[in-house]
């Protein structure tokens, strides 16, 4: 699933979602917006103040709903449904799109029995905190120029985990899986990543190495290895710049771009977070 940032259109988007960064002006009247073929989730960012303002709201000319609404307030629109829209004030949303068949490919991959349709419930003026912080972590990405498939891979599947655990017609409970993977397949993926630690990889790239979906390859590592793949993926990264920060005659640059790091800012940023140093500091100490 390939990954792109457009600063210009302050969004984030992959083959299956969509996160937006847009400000909305109070509209003189309503707005009727067409019905669309992807599910929406709006997050109120802010607004003048920061207090709570009206927010008013109609799908498919039924009841008119009307709330106060603040940041960390999130509205639903189920795919299909056409939504009326007031609110008295501006406001800043991040908003996310994202396709039917996300929900339906994280059903099949996580559980045994999986209803005929998967729709996601109509929600007005709701919190959630930790669907707020999943949307947030997608929306730091817009402008920040990282471009890191697997972690962005990773915050997808779980943000449709959460929807179909708490916000869908009919909760999808996982099936149970226990063992990890097979000291085989272990040893299979940890060289593939060694080998290609320059590269961009995604996890469906990584979980079809095993023939397993990506929901469950995620869960299947981390019970094998005590941390996430992302986060052994970037410990990998870390640990081979450590070897090539002995050799004066690389660059930082060059060093962050050969172990796979977007641009050497990102490097420095991880390489900090992990080791307590930046990697200038550490080529100083070795």
């Amino acid at each position: 699933m390939e990954w792109k940032i457009s600063t210009t259109n302050q969004e984030v988007t992959s083959e299956e979602i969509g996160v937006c960064h847009v400000v909305h002006t109070p509209p003189l009247d309503r707005i009727i917006d067409d019905g669309i073929s992807e599910h929406f989730i709006g997050l109120h960012r802010a607004n003048p103040g920061n207090l709570a303002r009206v927010l008013e709201r109609r799908l498919d000319g039924e009841k008119l709903l009307s709330s106060p609404t603040f940041p960390g307030v999130m509205t639903f629109v189920p795919a299909g449904r056409q939504p009326e829209w007031w609110w008295e004030s501006e406001v800043e949303v991040l908003e996310v799109l994202f396709s039917p068949r996300l929900l339906e490919q994280v059903a099949m991959a996580g559980s045994d029995r999986i209803p005929n349709q998967i729709e996601l419930l109509d929600r007005f003026a709701i919190q959630d905190p930790l669907l707020e912080q999943l949307i947030l972590t997608l929306g730091s990405l817009i402008g920040s120029g990282v471009s890191d498939r697997l972690y962005q891979d990773t915050l997808q599947n779980m943000l449709a985990v959460h929807l179909l655990r708490h916000h869908c017609t009919t909760k999808i409970l996982n099936s149970p899986i226990s063992g990890g993977l097979s000291p085989s397949n272990l040893r299979q993926l940890t060289d593939y990543i060694h080998t290609h630690l320059g590269q961009n990889m995604s996890l469906e790239e990584l979980a079809q190495l095993v023939n397993l979906s990506s929901h469950h390859f995620g869960k299947l590592f981390k019970e094998s290895m005590g941390i996430s793949i992302h986060q052994y993926v970037l410990q990998c990264r870390v640990d081979l710049a450590k070897k090539l920060l002995t050799n004066q005659k690389l660059s930082l640059a060059a060093i962050a771009q050969t172990v796979g790091f977007y641009d050497q800012s990102h490097f420095t940023n991880v390489f900090r977070r992990q080791t307590k140093l930046t990697p200038r500091q550490y080529r100083a100490m070795s």
